[in-house]
Parts: structure tokens; C-alpha cells; sequence
């Protein structure tokens, strides 16, 4: 029997005895020691994949953690650019509007001065702009010539107008050659253009009392009558607005008031035009007023209007050169 083993099995009905031989013996233990080592490499496996996986969940954790980083710092990126976004919106629609009212107001100063509204559009805005500066640097160098608006710095109307009239003192029906101002006795009298001084003294035979006569560009004269006292002297240069008087009732005068005149060569004119003249009312003027040659004025005017823009032109050129 040595080439058997004998195992026996014991329960409540008994003893039972297996015999086996060596080979089944030595085969057990190679399938047991093959279960072991299969269990020893499972075992080794699984802890092995479970350290994988513990690193896995840590790189994906740390994965997890850089992508929630990058989405926030995304987030925060894309919350700023559209903050950007929406501020540069509301700053074109605020240029586009400055844009739409600078256009209007262009528009507005372009007829003010007289310049078609149609054709400056197809130009740049530097060069209409340039148009109306010079269209109203003209003009301006005519109002400043030429007598144009109220004789009195403060304004209150008009109480006798130029032409016959009935006169208040002799009662007689005859030739009113100026406008009376209504005026208080000291109110300032100032010049209605550039000039020079060329009467300042109390004129006894005219009857104005105190009188100041200026002499303007291109054969314009302008008076100025039964004033309190006289600001100016003989030969003084006298620009547009500065004072020359102040208003009273001197000479053959019923009260307070400015007489006023303004004269082209040796004929008196109607000063109303002159005193209504403005550049917002520029052309009225022409058709109102005969025996002046407003062409010829107009014309020298342009003159002097294109050499400032040569000049300004020199300058722009001279500018960019250096």
C-alpha cells in the first residue's frame, strides 16, 4: 500500500476511508499550488490595478481641478470681453450719435451761411467744415465793414423810423434821414463797424447836439446823434461794438434817444436794413438797399477770404513738412 494515501471522512453515521494513490496526491498538490499561485497573482493584480486607479482618480482629480480652473479663468475672460463689448457698443452709439449731431449741426451752419445742403454732403467733413469757416469768415469781414446791427448795446426797439415825417418839435412835415433809438439817458452807443473817428463834437448847426460821424471801409459813413457825452476822439480807430457814446437829449431833441444814421458816399441810406442785418438774414440786405455795388464789395471780399485760405494752406503745407 505505498502507493496509496488513505483519507478518511467522519460524520454521525460513521467513518468512511477513501484510498488514493501518490500520483492523485502529488496531483492535488500542484492544483493547490497552482490556485495559490494563480491567488498570489490575482491578489498582486489587484492591488496593483487598485494602486493604478488611486493614481487614475488623483490624476483626474488634479485633471478635473486645472479644467475647472481653465473654465473659470474662461468664465472670468469671457465675462470681461463682453463687459469690453458692451462698453465699446455703448460708446459707438454714443459717437455714432455725437456723429449725427455734429452732421445736424453742420447741416444748420452750412444753411446758416448760405452753402448748399445737398452738395456738401458727397465731401469730407474736414472739407466742409473748411467751407463753412471760410463762407463764414466772409461774411463775417462783411458785417464788420459794413454797418450792420443796433447802434445801442442794449436793444429796446425803435420809436421813429427813416423817411417823412411830421417832426415833433417844429410841427413840420419834412425828412427823417435816420432811425431814433428808444433809449435812457446814459445807455451805451456803440460803432455798427470797424472805422475810424472822424467827427466827435457838439454840433450846433444840425441841431444833434453832441454828434460822433465814423468813416467805414468802401465809402460807408454812420452818425451817431444827440448823445450825453461822446467816448471817442478825432482819429481813433474804432472797432464793431466798441462805444462811442452814451445816450441823451442833446440839440433839438423831445428826449431821450439815439439818433441814427448811415450814409454810402454823399447819400444817406435807410438804416433800417442795416440795423436788421445778420448772418442768419445775410442776403436780405442786397435786394432792400440800391445805389450800394454790393457786387463789387462782395467780390472784393472773397479776395481777401481766398488769400487767408492760401495762407492757411501754406501753413497746413509747411506743417506737414516738418
Amino acid at each position: 500500500m505505498r502507493n496509496y494515501f488513505t483519507v478518511t471522512i467522519s460524520d454521525v453515521h460513521g467513518s468512511r476511508h477513501y484510498s488514493f494513490k501518490h500520483f492523485f496526491r502529488k496531483f492535488a498538490w500542484v492544483i493547490v499550488s497552482v490556485f495559490l499561485l494563480i491567488w498570489g497573482l490575482g491578489a498582486v493584480s489587484l492591488w496593483w490595478l487598485a494602486n493604478q486607479a488611486q493614481e487614475l482618480e488623483i490624476q483626474n482629480a488634479a485633471s478635473v481641478a486645472a479644467f475647472n480652473k481653465t473654465l473659470k479663468k474662461t468664465r472670468s475672460d469671457y465675462e470681461r470681453l463682453l463687459d469690453e463689448k458692451q462698453s465699446l457698443e455703448a460708446d459707438l452709439e454714443q459717437k455714432n450719435a455725437e456723429v449725427v449731431f455734429l452732421d445736424q449741426s453742420l447741416q444748420g451752419l452750412e444753411s446758416l451761411v448760405g452753402i448748399d445742403a445737398d452738395e456738401p454732403e458727397k465731401l469730407p467733413y474736414e472739407e466742409r467744415v473748411k467751407q463753412v469757416q471760410l463762407n463764414t469768415l466772409g461774411k463775417s469781414l462783411m458785417l464788420d465793414m459794413v454797418p450792420s446791427g443796433h447802434a445801442l448795446a442794449d436793444y429796446n426797439g425803435i420809436t421813429s423810423k427813416f423817411g417823412y415825417r411830421q417832426h415833433p418839435i417844429t410841427g413840420k412835415r419834412q425828412m427823417h434821414g435816420g432811425l431814433d433809438y428808444r433809449a435812457r439817458i446814459g445807455d451805451d452807443v456803440v460803432a455798427t463797424a470797424d472805422g475810424v473817428v472822424k467827427y466827435s463834437a457838439f454840433d450846433k448847426d444840425g441841431g444833434f447836439g453832441n454828434l460822433v460821424t465814423l468813416v467805414h471801409a468802401n465809402g460807408f459813413q454812420t452818425r451817431y446823434g444827440h448823445l450825453s457825452q461822446r467816448s471817442v476822439k478825432v482819429g481813433e480807430v474804432v472797432h464793431k461794438g466798441q462805444k462811442v457814446g452814451e445816450v441823451g437829449s442833446t440839440g433839438r431833441s423831445s428826449g431821450p434817444h439815439l439818433h441814427y444814421e448811415v450814409w454810402f458816399l454823399h447819400h444817406r441810406l435807410n438804416p433800417q436794413p442795416f440795423d436788421k442785418w445778420t448772418i442768419e438774414k445775410y442776403d436780405d440786405i442786397f435786394e432792400k438797399v440800391k445805389g450800394v455795388p454790393w457786387g463789387s464789395l462782395s467780390l472784393s471780399v472773397d479776395q481777401i477770404v481766398k488769400k487767408v485760405e492760401r495762407q492757411l494752406s501754406q501753413t497746413v503745407a509747411l506743417s506737414a513738412g516738418k
